[in-house]
């Protein structure tokens, strides 16, 4: 079994700039080349150099994870069914955005609770440091960072609203074409999890 990455301290849900790329990508940009020009042009108009260098990796991972179809979706579509693309992109290049979200988020969806308390959170991140030695070696504040990251993601998607010390669950409201993409992408427990669809 794979082990989970800290990676995600670096990787929030930047969604403005890989909509930006996307549309680059549909105009008919060669993959390789628009992620070379993003570092050298700053398409993506960070005020730091240094920050467009850090970003290129997870936009362009998370953008290799669309067909032309998803891309179009992504592109086009409103912005909630546009965010929940990016989700599953980040879902799927993340193990443990995904599992948070298979373990955690979805479990709450099918009991029919409201809130994601922060002891969820934690036990949940402790379980997987029990699995996981790349997280167990991990400090305190890295630790804290990805917990941190990971409801961000959460919130930024939209499948929460942090109020005060805990998130209020949002169940989505998933539409019919964004299933049948997951769907013949062979994911469709992606939107099992994300919508709460049975």
């Amino acid at each position: 079994m794979e082990d989970y990455s800290a990676k995600l301290t670096g990787e929030p849900f930047l969604y403005n700039e890989t909509k930006i790329l996307a549309r680059y990508l549909l105009d008919g940009e060669d993959f390789d080349t628009l992620r070379k020009r993003n570092v050298e042009e700053n398409l993506i108009q960070h005020k730091k150099i240094s920050s467009v260098s850090r970003t290129n990796s997870p936009i362009f991972r998370r953008l290799k994870v669309m067909d032309r179809e998803m891309l179009e979706e992504f592109v086009y579509s409103d912005i909630e069914n546009s965010k929940y693309i990016l989700l599953y992109t980040i879902m799927k290049t993340d193990r443990l955005v995904r599992d948070f979200v298979f373990e955690v988020y979805k479990d709450k969806l099918f009991m029919r609770k409201e809130y994601i308390e922060k002891f969820d959170i934690d036990n949940w991140y402790e379980e997987k440091c029990i699995l996981s030695e790349t997280l167990r070696n991990r400090t305190e504040s890295t630790a804290a960072k990805l917990k941190q990251v990971i409801m961000k993601i959460m919130q930024d998607s939209g499948l929460v609203i942090k109020e005060k010390n805990k998130f209020k669950i949002v169940r989505p409201l998933l539409k019919e074409k964004y299933i049948s993409i997951l769907d013949r992408n062979g994911d469709i427990e992606y939107a099992r999890a994300i919508g709460g669809l049975l």
